[in-house]
């Protein structure tokens, strides 16, 4: 495994920058590379879409919204049944709409209501807490100049710089997973 260090850029000129700097601190175009990660949940490695069933913010939403489905269409029943009985013709449609409106409306409010931020700590396979998308540089540094590619990344206005570990072939992370935070985050 080689030891890297990567930071995500949200502009292409300060991956320019990053690129001659990192060139210029003395590493060699075979030891440093740049690629593009997709934003959170568009990895596609479901066959509908997504990348996982859900993820670790929104573990709880489907008690949420089970309690808001109750909760909405009871309110929902209630005004259809007024309605109902203020307009005779509308009868049990109206009743039925309102149950149905209401279950909806109630459902959202109360899955929405429980997703939140989550934390790397809640992450797992099955409930990924993915990293931002934007393209990004992974400098091997093996060679032990971890610091000059790190100031190099900095100088440039990288973000999310951290050190991690890969497979590392020609000038690429081949085993980097975009559903897996890095182990260690370091100051940028």
């Amino acid at each position: 495994m080689a030891k890297l260090i990567t930071g995500r850029f949200d502009d292409i000129e300060e991956v320019r920058r990053a690129l001659v700097a990192i060139q210029n601190v003395g590493f060699a175009r075979h030891e440093y590379g740049t690629f593009y990660v997709t934003p959170p949940g568009q990895h596609h490695r479901y066959p509908i879409g997504g990348d996982a069933y859900r993820d670790a913010a929104t573990q709880d939403s489907a008690k949420g919204a089970a309690a808001g489905a109750a909760m909405g269409g009871t309110a929902g029943l209630a005004a259809g049944v007024a309605a109902a009985v203020a307009l005779p013709v509308a009868g049990l449609a109206a009743a039925l709409a309102g149950l149905g409106v209401g279950a909806y409306v109630g459902s959202l409010v109360g899955a929405m209501s429980q997703a939140r931020h989550a934390d790397a700590d809640d992450a797992s396979i099955e409930h990924p807490v993915e990293q931002p998308g934007g393209v990004r540089i992974a400098v091997n540094v093996d060679n032990g100049n971890e610091a000059a590619a790190r100031q190099a990344l900095i100088t440039a206005g990288a973000e999310d710089i951290v050190a991690a570990e890969g497979v590392w072939q020609d000038g690429e992370w081949k085993d980097f997973d975009p559903r897996a935070l890095p182990p260690t985050q370091m100051e940028s």
